[in-house]
């Protein structure tokens, strides 16, 4: 099911290397991956693997938004009735494409092994918490390096919750970090859940946005 959000501009096909690049920069210090790969190069490489295998399902199943074509910021979205990561509809999406492939190449087998272990891990975790479905899930969200903190990031989750209110549907993320954490608790959303991972030194502080009551359904 495609989200069509009025305000946002819709990214295209042709839009997804500058959307790639972008996420690259705004994700290179991803604190989730930092206890599973405490070296810079090695967590790199891995952060790579999550945009190239995460994003081609997005692209497939999902859709994405900036404010504008310049694509300085944006959120890709999926409804959660698309969100079943099943080998066959990761395969459809290729998943594992050239650009998965290549950054994979940069790591021992031993630690691409620990890429699919830590997000199976990270899966069993998510799915132990009461989730209200439907619901609109947050797969990225992110702003250019260099321009954060200029209100983009909350002028395009504004346009989400419009959307939410209007369609009754709830908004639901996870985020790492007390900042992130505080800004979405000042958009209005609330702490749904705690994942804590001991093996994988992980943990994943889930947010929910529930539309205004009054919104028909």
């Amino acid at each position: 099911m495609k989200l069509e959000i009025d305000g946002l501009y819709r990214l295209k096909d042709t839009d997804y290397d500058r959307l790639y690049s972008m996420f690259l920069g705004a994700f290179r210090n991803y604190e989730k991956l930092l206890g599973a790969y405490p070296d810079w190069d090695d967590r790199q490489a891995a952060i790579e693997m999550v945009i190239a295998y995460y994003l081609a399902y997005d692209i497939k199943y999902g859709v994405s938004y900036s404010l504008d074509d310049e694509i300085n910021e944006a959120i890709v979205l999926c409804h959660s009735d698309d969100m079943d990561y099943s080998e066959e509809r990761c395969e459809a999406a290729d998943c594992e494409n050239d650009r998965f492939r290549a950054a994979a190449a940069k790591l021992s087998d031993e630690q691409v092994q620990l890429w699919f272990d830590f997000f199976d891990e990270f899966d069993r975790q998510e799915a132990a918490l009461d989730i209200p479905e439907p619901h609109i899930y947050v797969d990225y969200v992110a702003v250019r390096d260099g321009l954060q903190g200029r209100g983009r990031g909350g002028r395009i989750i504004g346009k989400l919750k419009d959307y939410s209110d209007e369609t009754g549907l709830p908004i639901m993320l996870f985020t790492n970090g007390e900042r992130d954490i505080e800004f979405y608790l000042k958009n209005g959303f609330r702490i749904l859940g705690i994942t804590k991972s001991e093996e994988f030194r992980f943990e994943n502080t889930y947010m929910l946005y529930e539309p205004d009551a009054k919104a028909d359904r």
